[in-house]
């Protein structure tokens, strides 16, 4: 038959046996010190991870231009701080252009708090670019605050309302032609195929270099390739056929 002093031994067993449980937890975590990471991001249907490159020209901006920032997605991996810390960018293999001619990769310094932010990649308008497409492979280099964070999907939630994919490597084309946007391919059906001198044509008869949907609305898309035909029926009229750097006849559906 079981006694008072028993059970109290048991009681007291128990009680020791849960303390030494939440103590170990507690001094697993308050004992846990690892360097936080940084990665590039995007929303998962981007590819940005995979297959896309982002690309910039500097014959395509409103303004001439010796020099640009692109602005690179980036995430912190790990616990915020009070205090600013300092990220770097570095290049790795397949990377085409020169440092200190084709672009510049400096110290930025990130706010406290902030767990996403943009790092400044600076684009120089080089003498090749106008022969040349140059490709910069960039991945996070380690610095006194960060070594390369966390890789894979972050799951759509209120807050995050796409899937996101953390990545090592990023790829960005410069140059100074006229080479062909990501968003072309949703501005087939009204403008036709891309070519450098169709695109040439169209900045020089409408005024703009941005065509993406966000810039010229459904009016755009309706109006802009009725101005085009009648630009390029006037200049057929003058000068005969337009042709491409291929050889073939420029048109507009």
């Amino acid at each position: 038959m079981e006694t008072n002093q028993t059970r109290i031994m048991k009681y007291l067993s128990y009680i020791l046996i849960v303390t030494c449980l939440f103590s170990c937890k507690k001094e697993a975590v308050e004992t846990y010190q690892g360097k936080d990471g940084i990665s590039f991001f995007a929303y998962t249907y981007e590819l940005l991870h995979t297959t896309a490159v982002r690309s910039y020209s500097f014959a395509l901006q409103a303004t001439q231009k010796q020099r640009d920032t692109l602005f690179i997605p980036m995430r912190i991996t790990g616990k915020l701080t009070d205090k600013p810390r300092t990220v770097l960018l570095k290049t790795a293999q397949g990377t085409t252009a020169t440092a200190g001619v084709d672009f510049e990769l400096k110290e930025f310094t990130i706010p406290a708090g902030v767990s996403k932010f943009n790092y400044p990649l600076i684009l120089l308008n080089s003498a090749g670019m106008a022969k040349n497409v140059y490709r910069i492979v960039l991945e996070p280099a380690e610095t006194k605050d960060f070594i390369l964070g966390t890789l894979g999907q972050t799951p759509a939630t209120i807050i995050n309302l796409g899937t996101e994919e953390n990545f090592r490597y990023l790829k960005v084309d410069v140059t100074s032609q006229y080479i062909e946007p990501a968003y072309w391919i949703y501005l087939q059906a009204d403008f036709g195929e891309f070519s450098a001198v169709k695109y040439k044509f169209m900045v020089k008869t409408l005024g703009i270099t941005d065509f993406s949907y966000d810039k010229i609305g459904s009016d755009g898309l309706l109006n802009f390739p009725v101005t085009l035909r009648n630009a390029l029926a006037a200049y057929e009229a003058a000068n005969g056929p337009l042709l491409d750097e291929n050889g073939q006849q420029i048109s507009f559906p």
